[in-house]
């Protein structure tokens, strides 16, 4: 017992807990304070005021300006397709024509090989801008043609929007012819203008001025004190008295008198 108490005893002592492997404890990691991150700058959300308000109160502008945006694309579409359709119609005249003088100097035999092959000169441009057109054509002086023979008749085509405005414009602006003055000499079928014409002259030329109107009559204001106002008030109520107690008379004595016996139609009373 002795023995077992000492080695229980030494087992408690330090040199034996620092000994054993069993009690020794894992020293504790020291904990280090992370590293402090820099500041960042955030970044703010700044809103332009001016743009932001025209935004907002842009929405029928920015429509109108699309729809005149849209508008003037239909019309350059337009003014392209009426200069296309107008050079291939020249060009169709062109070919024609030429081909019709070939034929005309082919009838007469005045067409030899060598202008067979070759073809004339013949070239038409067009000059346009919002007002006017021009049309010019180049061809190849000819010696044997009639130059006073008359024109052929001109093609007229239709001439854009623009050039119509403007044509109307012009025929707008041309001077009209001044009427002509009223002879006062003349005399008219009335006795008067035959008996004495200055009496129809100045009849003519003199204004005619209108009556004056009288001025209407401005009405006269009474200031009443307050004791005649008073009194006034009183007649008036007096005045309401006597007629509601004559309306009450004659209802009653409508109420004595009993209903009227209505007569029918055969001549039989009702009763």
């Amino acid at each position: 017992m002795s023995t077992g108490r000492k080695a229980g005893l030494a087992a408690l002592t330090e040199s034996a807990q620092k000994n054993n492997p069993v009690l020794k404890k894992k020293p504790t990691p020291v904990r280090r304070p992370a590293p402090r991150k820099r500041p960042e700058k955030r970044q703010k959300v700044e809103f332009d005021e001016s743009a932001r308000h025209e935004f907002l109160t842009g929405f029928s502008k920015r429509k109108q300006q699309r729809k005149q945006a849209a508008q003037e694309n239909r019309q350059a579409r337009i003014r392209e397709e009426l200069k296309d359709s107008r050079r291939a119609a020249i060009e169709a005249r062109r070919e024609q024509a030429a081909e019709n003088v070939r034929a005309e100097r082919r009838a007469y035999g005045l067409l030899s090989d060598d202008e067979e092959e070759a073809e004339p000169m013949h070239e038409e441009h067009d000059f346009e801008n919002e007002e006017r057109r021009a049309h010019v054509t180049v061809q190849e002086f000819d010696v044997d043609a009639d130059w006073h023979a008359p024109p052929p008749p001109k093609v007229t085509e239709q001439l854009p929007p623009s050039s119509r405005r403007a044509a109307r414009k012009e025929a707008a602006v041309a001077p009209q012819k001044p009427k002509a003055a009223p002879n006062p000499k003349r005399p008219s079928g009335s006795l008067t203008a035959i008996l004495e014409p200055d009496v129809v002259n100045a009849a003519h030329y003199l204004p005619i001025e209108e009556a004056p109107k009288p001025a209407p009559a401005k009405r006269a204001h009474t200031y009443l004190s307050a004791a005649e106002r008073m009194q006034e008030r009183k007649a008036q109520r007096e005045h309401n008295h006597k007629q509601a107690e004559l309306r009450r008379e004659s209802n009653r004595a409508r109420a004595k008198s009993g209903p009227k016996k209505k007569i029918s139609t055969t001549g039989q009373r009702r009763k």
